[in-house]
């Protein structure tokens, strides 16, 4: 098999369930496909999953990557106003 015609999962953004969910449905908005990685952790302990090690992990395709990022860095900027 072609590693070219592959995906490969990336890890784009890290945090809490909520900021996840969040910024997943923007994604989704944007036909960015992407999937929740860690999501028990943040929902038995949210207190742990601030972005450290037991934060909730969203991925996306490699081919996705280029388009997502602006989006999660638009996204970053109006969570921290």
């Amino acid at each position: 098999m072609n590693d070219q015609n592959q995906i490969k999962p990336v890890e784009i953004y890290a945090g809490s369930s909520w900021e996840v969910e969040m910024l997943k449905t923007i994604l989704e908005d944007y036909n960015i496909k992407s999937f929740v990685k860690d999501e028990f952790i943040g929902s038995i302990a949210p207190h742990y999953s601030a972005g450290g090690v037991g934060a909730v992990k969203l991925l996306i395709a490699d081919a996705d990557l280029e388009k997502a990022t602006p989006i999660v860095k638009e996204f970053e900027q109006n969570k921290s106003n």
